[in-house]
């Protein structure tokens, strides 16, 4: 959410669904050219997979922060090539669920192009309803996505911006999707949370009062300002039994050496919490997570 000037926002989800345009162009079908390789890190887990060859060749980066639906996407390549700033890629999971419009930064990882996704997805979006009731509350429960919509999904159909649209042909991803789920149930055992009583929870940690105002314009820092430097910080929080932060940890960052220690500073004066409840009511440990993008406003 932006709070002006220089823009500094803390990301919430802002996928949205559109329904499939008449007469749109056949996408352009990309094979795998590797299999699906999982990497389990200390603070997310991560999928990767190479399509099309050559100066075709398109990798796709699907990045877990936790357990849940949701999931970051990155995608790397010769076809990625575009001018620097902003822009949303229409995307599509399967054949039968809707589209989205997904915001993305062009950047590049290593010396490849890429779109740098900003804010997490699920491969079905959410619903207005649900969208709705989490920007007035900043935390509801929201329909999962079912076994048999993760059971649909056999390719990946990236549009807009492209001039040509292009369809990832992953097969079926089931059996992917369940791999990214033991990899995520297993970080919360490394973050110390009682993962047993953290499934069965009655409500996670809730923030007292937005995650907007946690940072402010002043926050930006100095150095990368004056380079006009954007970032993308994604965080966790250690949540105690009381509601305040115990720790802060960096998940991700593109540039660690300018933001994560502002960020970590901030929230752990700043942020305050109803903490976890357990099936029983009883306040537990828990954990909240998110992510910064810091940018100029246009």
């Amino acid at each position: 959410m932006k709070t002006g000037g220089l823009g500094v926002w803390v990301a919430m989800l802002s996928s949205i669904a559109q329904p499939v345009a008449a007469g749109a162009a056949e996408p352009v079908g990309l094979d795998p050219s590797s299999p699906w390789n999982v990497h389990y890190a200390d603070d997310y887990c991560r999928l990767i997979r190479v399509f099309g060859s050559g100066r075709e060749a398109v990798t796709l980066i699907i990045d877990q922060y936790e357990p849940g639906d949701e999931f970051r996407i990155s995608l790397m390549g010769r076809r990625m090539k575009s001018p620097a700033g902003s822009d949303k890629a229409r995307i599509r999971f399967g054949e039968a669920l809707p589209q989205q419009d997904v915001l993305f930064y062009s950047g590049s990882i290593g010396t490849n192009p890429a779109w740098i996704f900003v804010t997490d997805i699920r491969i079905r979006p959410l619903s207005d309803t649900e969208k709705a009731v989490l920007s007035a509350r900043g935390s509801a429960p929201v329909a999962p996505v079912t076994d048999d919509e993760k059971a649909s999904v056999s390719s990946i159909d990236i549009g807009r911006p492209l001039r040509h649209p292009m369809r990832l042909r992953t097969g079926p991803m089931k059996a992917s999707f369940a791999a990214m789920d033991a990899c995520t149930d297993e970080l919360l055992t490394h973050w110390g949370i009682d993962a047993a009583r953290h499934k069965t929870r009655l409500r996670s940690a809730i923030p007292t009062r937005s995650p907007s105002t946690w940072l402010k314009d002043g926050d930006y820092p100095l150095a990368m300002l004056l380079k006009r430097q954007p970032g993308l910080v994604e965080f966790r929080l250690d949540v105690g039994e009381d509601g305040v932060p115990t720790a802060c940890h960096i998940q991700q960052s593109t540039h660690p050496e300018g933001f994560d220690r502002t960020v970590c500073d901030r929230l752990m004066k700043r942020a305050r919490f109803e903490p976890a409840l357990d099936r029983d009511g009883q306040p537990i440990a828990s954990y909240y997570r998110d992510s910064v993008r810091f940018a100029f406003a246009n």
